[in-house]
């Protein structure tokens, strides 16, 4: 694998953001902007060999810094919503930036998504890996503690792309991290992603009010639109979705010590196939049903059901409810987790 890097623009603080591309021995190409760490393009074949990029995204640096819905970026501190952004953590309470309504939305008004990561190209047994590194101070965004961030990504000669989190805080914290891609496996600006094929292998689901906030429950998905379980087209099933938005989902075993699959997505027409692999806990499926039509992309224009997400984390409110995940880090712990999507082709 071969990691270089070029210009990719200037900040409004005269600060330069950088590109990293990231190819492999078969010829697939990530690249990935030090600016949110975000994944800006997955290029893959189809079954004939044909490349596109099934990563949606902005067509510049401008594009990102304009506004966008979290298109491939690291988000945190806290991933997903927190209601009216208020937790109790050691018996102080907080409250944190509130940026979607009343409720707080990952990491705020200044997230991992906005920041300007410093980057290095490293290899660790044989593997060259991009690093970025980033502290988020004591305060930000209402959150306590200095958070140091470690984030590496690699492309690996089996397809997939791997992102590696390490954590440190000296105060407790809440913490539930992910990578925010959406993919379209037709390739991006071309149609939505409900003729898709996707299994999610979990049987129970959190339950959501109708604002999204998380009300603390977990049920069964069997009988029910959201189970996954066993392989099927989205478009049959989006219509019985809350919200038409997707579920997150409670994975068996809960947090690993090795990545595991969690999920599969087929796209029949180019063959392309998209595996999910995490030690997460938890799998939040998002079918792009808030995307603002018209959302400016690459290409063109977005709408809704553009592209899918499948993001691995933590239960976003676990900092309020400790029977269903853990989402804190302590000073005397290291936060780390292994999230790999996989890319295949089937004749």
């Amino acid at each position: 694998m071969s990691i270089t890097s070029a210009a990719y623009g200037v900040l409004p603080t005269g600060e330069d953001v950088q590109l990293f591309t990231l190819t492999n021995a078969n010829g697939l190409t990530v690249t990935i902007t030090n600016y949110g760490g975000i994944v800006v393009s997955i290029l893959t074949p189809d079954r004939e060999g044909n490349m596109a990029d099934i990563a949606l995204g902005k067509a510049d640096l401008a594009g990102y810094l304009a506004g966008h819905p979290h298109f491939g970026a690291m988000t945190g501190r806290v991933a997903g919503r927190l209601t009216a952004g208020k937790f109790t953590l050691d018996g102080v309470d907080y409250q944190l930036a509130l940026n979607n309504g009343a409720n707080h939305l990952h990491g705020g008004l200044k997230g991992f998504d906005k920041f300007l990561w410093n980057a290095e190209i490293v290899t660790e047994d044989g593997q060259d890996k991009l690093r970025l590194t980033h502290t988020d101070p004591d305060g930000s965004n209402g959150y306590p503690g200095n958070l140091e961030g470690q984030v590496d990504y690699s492309l690996t000669d089996s397809n997939e792309l791997v992102i590696d989190y390490t954590f440190r805080t000296d105060k407790a914290t809440p913490l539930v991290v992910t990578n925010h891609s959406y993919f379209n496996l037709k390739g991006q600006g071309e149609g939505t992603i409900l003729d898709h094929e996707i299994q999610v292998l979990a049987s129970e689901y959190a339950v959501c009010a109708d604002d999204m906030t998380l009300l603390d429950e977990k049920r069964s998905v069997e009988g029910q639109p959201n189970d996954f379980r066993e392989p099927a087209i989205i478009a049959d099933r989006v219509e019985g979705l809350h919200q038409h938005h997707g579920d997150g989902y409670f994975l068996p075993g809960g947090q690993t010590e090795a990545p595991r699959l969690v999920a599969r997505v087929r796209e029949l027409q180019s063959g392309r196939t998209l595996e999910t692999l995490t030690t997460e806990p938890y799998l939040q499926l998002y079918t792009s049903a808030q995307m603002e039509e018209n959302e400016p992309g690459k290409t063109g224009c977005y709408g809704l059901h553009s592209g899918l997400c499948l993001e691995a984390h933590d239960y976003s409110n676990a900092v309020n409810c400790p029977e269903l995940g853990k989402g804190v880090l302590y000073p005397d712990e290291t936060f780390r987790s292994t999230t790999i999507y996989r890319f295949g082709v089937e004749a």
